[in-house]
């Protein structure tokens, strides 16, 4: 993967010659979802926090990518620990939501041989469940 050389900026967008991995389609998928305003940013992590792939806006509110990975993580750990004391098998989604009712959403998934942590970054007054469930199934779909 490349994710350093990734469109972390603007609208994420790859342009150039056909070179279709799986990083750039997830990315450009995660920057068709961002254009319709439906994210503010979109982060694919591995279970250690690894970044996979990622697009954000450079428009509005930022947020530290690094601070997503460490939220992912953490809610990671949330997760096995609902299994072990809840009983609750394989929490599928855990969501932030402020007074101002901005969301950050965090759904667990096998891809790629190993669980994997897509964090999006849901503006006020926007419906998320559509486009994630098709991010989701393209990034299971995906294979390097």
């Amino acid at each position: 993967m490349n994710f350093e050389n990734s469109a972390a900026a603007g609208n994420g967008a790859h342009d150039g010659p056909a070179v279709k991995s799986p990083q750039v389609t997830i990315e450009n998928k995660m920057a068709e979802i961002l254009g319709l305003g439906t994210y503010e940013a979109a982060y694919l992590f591995s279970d250690e926090g690894l970044p996979i792939a990622q697009a954000s806006n450079a428009n509005g509110q930022q947020v530290d990518r690094d601070r997503i990975a460490e939220l992912s993580i953490l809610f990671h750990d949330v997760r096995r620990m609902a299994s072990v004391m809840g009983g609750i098998s394989r929490l599928r989604e855990v969501i932030i939501e402020g007074e101002n009712h901005r969301k950050i959403v965090f759904r667990f998934f096998q891809a790629f041989g190993q669980q994997v942590i897509l964090a999006v970054v849901v503006p006020p007054q926007k419906a998320y469940k559509q486009r994630t469930n098709e991010l989701e199934k393209l990034v299971i779909g995906e294979s390097f």
